[in-house]
């Protein structure tokens, strides 16, 4: 037993040494505590089915022993729970080599996953050997038992909503790795507390059995005892449910609270969130949606499975987390026919990229009908490329542009480790997206969509396409190389994507929770703990410049009336040089914010050509419009205007007050077309898209900026849409189709083929 003991003592230390090795999981955090977890737990499992059943010391249940079986538990799980202090201190040394950010709740997980393991484990040992009193039986007994636990949870994690969950050794599996931001979650504490109450409850159960064996006159306390206890213990686990920790789709649905059937969908949503006005354009949404794919693809994923497509539609990000278990991530299953997303309105592009997976079903391959080798492994590369590609979110840098300017830079990933196994997660989301979307799309565009689904379902690449999946990749490659791409859209794609991979960057988790804290206690109005959560992020990060946190702080000083601190950290961002000196895309922003800084300061025209010079470096998009107009109206002849303008932009204001404030200055000057504009931005924004028609119908070029006259048409050409004014939405939408952004000129070509389903659809 000696030998096995040190066996165990050296198998966990050297686990943990693996742990220091690999990224993520070299911190003293989640992913270490978890795995660590699975690691104790069944080592402790294993020595103590050995040690109470295999003759050292007599079984629980044998009457000849000196000691009850409850003492020597607790005696005995001394020894294992100091099993878990080498990891502990080789992870506590290894911060020394590997910056840690959060060390308190690093060991706070370990305290809650690990150190728990460990009693769980000893106590399924001890429960094994009293059940069956030989080593190898009581030793399966025990680890069966763990495996029946994992079993429960996959077949919850793969037929139930929720994509996170609870285990008895490895704590907790906290879902999607795209969703960062991770702190000890209060059902973690839940059904910790209920699993310890168990094992109590299990030592008190075989304490009264062997009582009952060995000294039947002093067995009834411990009986009553088991019996009282089993109350409480039931009441956690009872607790624990309500508080969330196992939710399956009817407690979603009965949460969620509101039901919506179409034609090809069942919606499941919150019906505080969402107006009759708005149902009705989510149903057509979705009806349009699917009309779109069902011609990309060539199926009928209703028709092949027999039922509506089921829609988990969450009003919030806090609700999706609380009842989804991720905040940020979106997701599809083929295999259930369900979907769980948030919906932002027509057009929203997060609905088509998770319904086109559900198109993928009637030709995918395995149990869960995905892309697959051989029906055995899984691709996920091409899963969320054919999505990707399906999908095809209109933008001036469409994934081929994009992933031409990563090739350039020398950022993207190789397409061909986006292959492997572990190949697509490990590597930043954005970038693997776009260049598995980009490739797949090539594919389908030049082979058909009938070749890219024999190739799916089983990944025989050679005989479906007479090539290796390495050399169409060259293909693919030789292809995107040629595309050209302007210099100003490559800078814009470096600054989109500089971030790394989760595995890559420091206390990447750690960070995105005080991100996702700061942002939280912002939006309470609460600026001043905003300010102090975003002081500790920039410590963590020491100053990057790139990060944009000095940023963060310097807007949350103005927001705090401390305009010559906020000065005074913006000019010090501009000021650096070589390799912490801002990009041009981050430059721009924090020239941006020099000049609100400038205007709140009543200095209009050192604003003025702050904006200028940000306009001068070719920002895109809304970017653009907002400097034109900041621009236009900090220089305004009528100062009564100016400062109304400035408290529109400057001022943390509600829709309502915005709308207010540009009315004013519709108002005080009838003439001018930009605050119109700005009015029928606000209306259109609070979906009042009826009368903000009326505020945005005009005569081409009624704003002088093409920019901001383009995005007038683009809201008249949206709210004609919503409200089925057909005609004023074709004439519009189709000044749009020679628009020079691209991106507008992709809406235009989609919203035409709106109006003409539309026309369609009518009786």
């Amino acid at each position: 037993m000696l030998i096995r003991t040190r066996i165990a003592w050296l198998l966990v230390t050297l686990a943990a040494a693996v742990l220091c090795m690999t990224p993520l999981f070299s911190l003293l955090g989640y992913e270490s505590s978890a795995a660590m977890g699975v690691v104790l737990g069944t080592t402790a499992a294993w020595i103590s089915a050995w040690e109470f059943s295999g003759g050292r010391v007599p079984g629980p249940w044998d009457p000849s022993r000196s000691r009850s079986p409850g003492r020597d538990w607790a005696a005995r799980l001394v020894p294992r729970l100091a099993m878990a202090l080498p990891p502990l201190g080789l992870l506590l040394l290894n911060m020394l080599r590997v910056r840690n950010c959060d060390p308190l709740t690093g060991l706070g997980f370990w305290l809650v996953i690990p150190m728990a393991s460990v009693v769980i484990g000893h106590t399924l040992g001890v429960v094994g050997a009293a059940l069956r009193p030989r080593p190898r039986a009581a030793t399966a007994i025990a680890l069966g038992l763990c495996g029946l636990d994992l079993a429960v949870f996959l077949a919850r994690l793969v037929l139930e909503p929720p994509i996170q969950g609870h285990l008895w050794l490895a704590g907790w599996f906290a879902g999607s790795i795209y969703d960062e931001a991770i702190t000890i979650p209060a059902t973690l504490l839940w059904h910790r507390a209920a699993l310890l109450a168990t094992v109590g409850l299990a030592v008190l159960v075989v304490e009264a059995r062997w009582q009952r064996l060995a000294r039947p006159a002093q067995a009834a306390p411990w009986i009553r005892a088991a019996a009282f206890a089993a109350v409480p213990t039931a009441a956690l686990w009872w607790a624990q449910d309500a508080a969330g920790v196992h939710l399956d789709a009817d407690d979603i649905r009965e949460r969620l609270g509101g039901e919506l059937t179409t034609e090809h969908f069942t919606v499941w949503y919150d019906p505080a969130s969402l107006e009759a006005d708005e149902l009705r354009l989510l149903e057509d949404d979705l009806e349009f949606r699917y009309d779109e794919l069902a011609d990309f693809f060539d199926e009928d994923p209703v028709a092949w499975k027999g039922r509506p497509v089921g829609v988990y539609l969450y009003p919030s990000r806090q609700v999706q987390h609380r009842l989804f278990g991720s905040r940020g991530t979106f997701v599809a299953r083929p295999w259930t026919h369900e979907m769980h997303l948030r919906w932002d309105g027509p057009g929203d592009t997060a609905l088509a990229h998770e319904l086109a997976h559900l198109f993928t079903a009637p030709f995918g391959g395995g149990p869960l009908r995905l892309a697959t080798q051989d029906g055995v492994l899984v691709h996920l590369g091409l899963v969320e490329g054919i999505a990707m590609a399906a999908d095809w979110p209109p933008s001036d840098q469409d994934p081929h542009t994009t992933a031409a300017a990563l090739r350039a830079l020398g950022k993207a990933p190789d397409a061909r480790r986006l292959f492997d196994p572990d190949g697509f997660w490990t590597q930043p989301g954005g970038k693997a997206y776009t260049v598995m979307g980009s490739f797949v799309r090539w594919l389908v565009d030049t082979h058909g969509i009938a070749a890219f689904k024999e190739v799916y379902r089983r990944g025989h690449w050679e005989a479906v396409y007479g090539r290796s999946t390495d050399q169409l990749i060259g293909e693919w490659e030789a292809w995107v190389d040629q595309i050209e791409v302007p210099t100003d859209d490559t800078e814009r794609v470096r600054h989109k994507h500089r971030r790394g991979s989760i595995f890559d960057r420091p206390c990447a988790r750690t960070l995105a929770e005080l991100g996702r804290q700061a942002s939280n206690a912002e939006s309470r109005g609460d600026a001043a703990r905003a300010l102090a959560l975003r002081q500790e992020i920039r410590g963590h990060k020491r100053g990057d410049a790139q990060d944009g946190e000095g940023l963060e702080i310097a807007r949350l000083y103005g927001a705090l009336d401390r305009h010559d601190e906020a000065l005074a950290l913006v000019d010090g961002l501009l000021a650096r040089e070589g390799r912490r000196a801002p990009t041009p895309a981050m430059e721009a922003r924090i020239r941006e914010l020099r000049g609100d800084l400038l205007w709140r300061r009543e200095a209009r025209e050192e604003a003025a050509a702050e904006y200028g010079r940000c306009l001068a470096g070719a920002p895109g998009g809304n970017a653009a419009r907002r400097l034109l107009v900041k621009q236009t109206a900090a220089l305004h002849d009528d100062p009564a205007i100016a400062a109304g303008a400035r408290s529109y932009f400057l001022a943390p204001h509600k829709r309502a007050g915005m709308l207010y404030l540009a009315m004013q200055w519709a108002e005080r000057d009838p003439t001018d077309p930009l605050p119109r504009y700005l009015v029928g931005l606000q209306l259109r924004g609070a979906g009042e898209c009826g009368a903000a028609i009326d505020w945005l119908q005009g005569p081409p070029g009624l704003i002088a900026a093409p920019a901001l006259d383009e995005r007038r048409r683009q809201l008249l050409g949206q709210c004609a849409l919503e409200t089925d004014a057909l005609d004023l939405a074709e004439r519009t939408w189709r000044t749009l189709l020679r628009a020079d952004s691209g991106q507008v000129a992709m809406q235009a070509e989609e919203a035409l083929r709106r109006v003409a389903w539309k026309r369609a659809r009518q009786p």
